[in-house]
Order: structure tokens, then sequence, then C-alpha cells
């Protein structure tokens, strides 16, 4: 009697078996992917996301403050006896399992979920001939369960709940970590990603290189083409001529429609300005070691005595910058080129090699000549007429040196900066949106024009930002900005003037030539 009731029992079970989903008999699987790895683990299998395409990795996505992974979902239903099929009407996907069934079409928010219409945080996208859908929203409308582990950047996906604190210690989180350990190099001090983003002013595509400046091997350097100012060249020859940058964005604006293109806003190369005049515009100082400023300093620059001898000290307001005036003084270096009319009358000293070499009333109408191996301060005659401006004393030792006419109110110093661009507005400050606009930079081109944009900024932990979009609003890249994590930033060149390079690729052309470039560098 009991082994009919037995074998009774175990014939029931084998039929109850036999009439249950596939995915029911795979409820212990788990699927673990990485963020930007084209491999993920399937219990302790690990595959590529797509067997076809190493290019297919799954991405997040931020919107409202909320990251989304996006990714083909084909290999994880699959893993648990479920089906992806493509929709011809609308380009779509029609995932199953469980008896359930969800329905995505790229690039509209609304899905159907077992015949009714539900509305997504994020829509799913079309890229790389795959459609990507949100994992979650897929995920747990067909009775799965999604966990994110952040120090590795893993999305877990299991038939049944897991706790969160022992992720790491899943089959699948192993075996993936595992493989990507044995693959992959030390954590890279430059990377690159690209995705779109939802912006309360709406969606854009964005392409972000972010730079670890606390790595030692990495360094960012300013540059003007051929260390001269009024010279341009097209992008490609910059990036050939940088020495090995492995990442280039174009910087300041500069006077793209003028006979002189000179930058707008002060440019300092290898510790030394090569170009600045004294009105402030939002700037980005990197000092040798890595530090960042932001603000808005004004910047003059002083020759002053250092032989020990009868103090003597002479600011020049600007730098290298043609306009001329009777209360002004301009100091002119090799950078400005050989030489540099008066428009102005007043005086001109000339050092050469840390000397005092000359010193002369000038009319307008001549030209001073540069020397090679040193400087030329000209100025005004109201400059030279006031009490307290002393004449010039020749054979005198002199140093050259910038410093700021005013405190900057954020705490911007000069102190060890060795590069120096500027750009204009300022998108965010100290954590917040940040609306103030530069005189100068009220026109809609700066401000509602979409166009295609590059901008800089920093984040919570000290990493530098470049980003290029081919299309925003500057209050769309302000939101774009802060939702990246960046505490300070500021909007660089763009329209025709975009331009970022990365690693070998050239991943935005601009449609001219350009004079100012920030450059990143990793030494082996």
């Amino acid at each position: 009697m009991k082994k009919k009731y037995l074998l009774g029992v175990l014939l029931a079970l084998a039929l109850v078996i036999g009439i249950l989903p596939v995915s029911t008999l795979a409820a212990s699987s788990e699927v673990a992917l990485k963020l930007g790895s084209p491999w993920c683990a399937i219990d302790t299998q690990v595959t590529q996301v797509d067997e076809t395409n190493a290019q297919v990795t799954p991405y997040a996505v931020q919107v409202n403050g909320g990251g989304y992974t996006l990714l083909p979902i084909r290999r994880v239903l699959e893993a648990f006896g479920g089906s992806v099929e493509w929709v011809p009407a609308t380009n779509g996907v029609l995932c199953t399992l469980n008896g359930h069934q969800v329905e995505l079409a790229p690039g509209s928010a609304q899905a159907t979920v077992d015949g009714v219409s539900v509305t997504m945080d994020v829509p799913a996208e079309a890229k790389n001939d795959r459609t990507f859908v949100p994992v979650r929203f897929v995920s747990e409308n067909l009775g799965l369960s999604v966990s994110y582990e952040p120090t590795n950047q893993i999305v877990v996906v299991s038939a049944a709940p897991v706790d969160q604190n022992s992720l790491t210690s899943l089959a699948s989180v192993k075996a993936l970590t595992a493989k990507l350990a044995s693959i992959q190099p030390a954590v890279q001090p430059v990377t690159y990603k690209e995705g779109s983003y939802a912006l309360p002013s709406g969606t854009i595509g964005a392409k972000i290189i972010t730079v670890n400046m606390s790595d030692p091997r990495v360094s960012v350097k300013s540059a003007i083409v051929g260390n001269k100012l009024n010279a341009t060249a097209d992008f490609g020859s910059i990036v050939s001529y940088s020495g090995g940058a492995t990442a280039v964005i174009n910087a300041n604006f500069f006077e793209s429609y003028e006979a002189v293109k000179d930058p707008i806003g002060p440019v300092m190369v290898n510790g030394s300005f090569v170009y600045g005049n004294s009105g402030s515009i939002t700037s980005l100082g990197i000092t040798a070691d890595g530090k960042m400023y932001y603000g808005r300093p004004s910047v003059f620059y002083r020759v002053i005595t250092t032989d020990g001898g009868t103090a003597q000290q002479w600011s020049g307001y600007n730098l290298n910058v043609f306009e001329q005036s009777a209360d002004a003084s301009v100091l002119y270096t090799p950078a400005r080129g050989e030489s540099v009319p008066v428009t102005c009358a007043g005086a001109a000293l000339t050092v050469r090699n840390g000397v005092t070499a000359d010193y002369r009333a000038v009319a307008a109408g001549e030209t001073l000549t540069i020397p090679a191996d040193g400087y030329v301060l000209w100025m005004g005659s109201a400059f030279t007429a006031t009490h307290y401006y002393q004449v010039p004393e020749l054979g005198r030792t002199v140093a050259m040196e910038p410093y700021l006419r005013v405190e900057d109110e954020e705490g911007f110093v000069l102190d060890g900066v060795t590069s120096l661009i500027s750009g204009a507005p300022r998108l965010v400050k100290d954590g917040a949106i940040e609306t103030y606009l530069d005189p100068g930079f009220t026109e809609a081109r700066f401000t509602t024009s979409v166009t295609p944009r590059t901008a800089v900024g920093t984040t919570a932990d000290g990493k530098l930002l470049l980003v290029s979009v081919p299309s925003a609003s500057i209050q769309q890249m302000r939101e774009l900005m802060l939702q990246l994590g960046c505490q300070d930033a500021i909007n660089l060149d763009g329209g025709a003037s975009t331009a970022m390079y990365y690693n070998g690729q050239t991943l935005a052309t601009p449609g001219r030539q350009l004079t100012t470039t920030l450059q990143v560098f990793v030494n082996s």
C-alpha cells in the first residue's frame, strides 16, 4: 500500500513538472551583467550579452536623479525560459515569460503589459541595430527580480529576490567579476562613455570623457596653435601635433569671424599666460598636481624688480590685446608675434633676458618690436602721468608675474596653476544650476539656441568631465552637467567649433579651424 502511494505521488509530481513552463524549471537561475561590458554570466557560464556583436553593452541613463539600465533583453529572458520577438509594425519587441507579456517600441515611453498600456520612466532605445529596454521595468513585469551592485556596477536579474548585501557572493557575480579581472587591465585614468539623458527640459545625447585627476599618470594642459595667437589649424592637425594626447576638446570662444582670431577670456599655457584682459570671465584653472579652480578671476600682470635695489614695479592691465587707451597698459610677449602697432601715445619698457633693456616714449603709428627673449610693456600717457608712476631704470633685473587685481569671490587662486581656459556661461556652481550670464554672452546663441556644444565640469570626487553634445540649449547643458554629478561646470565654445577626440577617434568634428584646446595626457 505504501509503495503504491509513493508511486502515485511520484507520478503526480512528474506530471506537474512536465506541464510547468520552462522558466519555472530555471527559477534558481540568475544573470549578472556589468554596465559598459559586453560580458554577462548566466549562473556560472560567462558569455557575451550579444554573441554576434561585442559592441552591445548595458548602459545607464539618468532621469530626474534616478538611474536606469538599458540593455538588449533577449539573452536575459532566454536564460529563464522566456522569449523575445521582433514587432515589425513598431520596430519594437514583445517579451514573454511566466505567462506575462511586455511590448515596447524604441522612443516611446508607453509599454503594453499584459494588454494594458503603462507609462515607463525611460523609453526603450534603438542602438547598434538592437532594441535596448529598461531592464528593471521589463524584468519585474515578467515576474523576475532585479538588484544592483554599485561598487562594480553590476546588475543581477534573478528568478527570486536576493539579499542586497550578498550580491557579491552570488555565483553569477563571482563568475563575471573573475572574467572581467582576467581580461581588463587596471582601472583606466581616462574613460569614455556616451548615452541619452532625460532632462527636465528634454532628452539629449552626450559624449563624456572622464579624467581621474588624482591619478599620477594624468596631466591636463591647455594649448594654442603653434604657441602663437591668431593662429588656427584644423582639429586633426591639432590632435596630431599634441604629442600623444589621449583626449582633446575645444576650449575658449574666439573671434572666429574677425581678421584677428584672438581668444575670448584669458588663456594660460605651460604656466604662462598667453592672453588676457582685465575683465572677468568664467575660467577653469588646473594645477600640475590636478587641482581645479573655478571662478571669474581678474588678472593683472606685474613687472617687478628682483635685484635688491630700490624696488620698482609696473602693472600690465592686459596681456597681448591690441586695444590701447591713455589710462591703460598692455604687456606684449612673443605669443603675440614679433611686433605690435602703437595706436595710442605713451611709453614702452622692453625687457630682454629678465633685464630692463630699453625705455622710451612712443607715438601712435609706431611699431613696437617684441623681443623673442623677453617682452615689452606699453603704458598709456595717462598711466605714466600718475603721481605714483616710477620711471624705469635700465639694467635692472626683473620678473614678470600674474596676480589677481581683486580677490575672487569663489577663492580662485593662481598659485600652482599651469593651465587656464575660459568659457561662458557658467552652468553649475557649488552643486547647483547657475543662471548668471557673463557680459557679452547674453545673445540667443549663448542661451536659448539649440546647437552643438561642449563643456567641462568637476565632480564631487574631483574628476574632470569633458562633455560634447550634438544639440542642446544652455539650460539643457546646465541640467546635463548637474545630472552628471558636477559641482562646477562651464560652457565652452560650440556650434561649428564643437570638437572632441578620444583614444584614436574623433567623436565630434568641428566645422572650422580652432585656436585653443584642452588636452589630456596619460603617461605610462
